[in-house]
């Protein structure tokens, strides 16, 4: 995301980009940017509504990147009814919304029913944290009538068989880094790493921070946006 004087705010020169249709976005990133800096364009623009779901294209020369959905939190009377997708810029049509409930095995880990507009259950997102001190969390994604879908981090869930000798070092330095990423100072952030998300041995997403790629058609579209909107945190 970009911010402050790097930034401009949508002129009246460059109309806002039309919202997209969310139902089959294949890759989308969270963001507040609606145009990328580039020919005749000096700094990034911003959308104006705000951060967002948004799908990654070019237009000419323009790299631009086109809202489906918009990002917030909602509120029923003077309760917090936490993180909202809602489907139009001015936020009245929710799409989805998440509310956390307490995990099935207690502890650490965090579990966020999906529901839409209507408060019809969608399916479920856990953090399930991790076993020892040297991995971190993972995810599990259910979504009724398919396998479940687990997040991991790309090094650990591609089996070792599978994977060419040449790259093998490659594979072993990305486990070795993503371990390593709790080393930094206090107060200092993981570093962003790249999850593989399996239901069984098929793909069905990958994803590094805000950035998502969908590969598997059937994977309802606002579980992705759920899970964007949780972060990998």
């Amino acid at each position: 995301m970009v911010f402050g004087r790097n930034a401009a705010r949508r002129g009246d020169t460059e109309p806002g980009l039309p919202v997209a249709d969310w139902r089959d976005v294949r890759r989308f990133v969270v963001d507040i940017v609606e145009r990328e800096a580039g020919p005749g364009r000096k700094r990034p623009v911003l959308g104006s509504g705000g951060n967002a779901i948004r799908v990654p294209r070019r237009v000419g020369q323009d790299r631009v990147k086109q809202p489906c959905a918009f990002v917030g939190s909602g509120t029923v009377g003077v309760r917090d009814t936490g993180r909202v997708v809602y489907a139009d810029q001015e936020r009245q049509r929710v799409l989805c919304r998440l509310d956390e409930v307490p995990g099935e095995s207690g502890g650490d880990e965090r579990r966020y029913v999906v529901r839409d507009g209507e408060g019809r259950e969608i399916g479920t997102v856990r953090r399930v944290p991790p076993s020892n001190a040297v991995v971190r969390h993972t995810w599990r994604i259910e979504q009724p009538g398919r396998p479940e879908i687990v997040g991991r981090n790309k090094w650990v869930a591609v089996p070792r068989q599978e994977v060419p000798a040449r790259a093998l070092g490659t594979l072993l330095g990305g486990m070795l880094d993503s371990a390593l990423s709790f080393g930094a100072e206090e107060g200092d952030q993981p570093r962003e790493r790249t999850l593989l998300w399996l239901a069984d041995e098929e793909e069905v997403m990958q994803s590094t921070g805000p950035d998502f790629r969908i590969e598997a058609a059937w994977l309802d579209r606002r579980l992705a946006f759920a899970v964007a909107c949780l972060g990998d945190r």
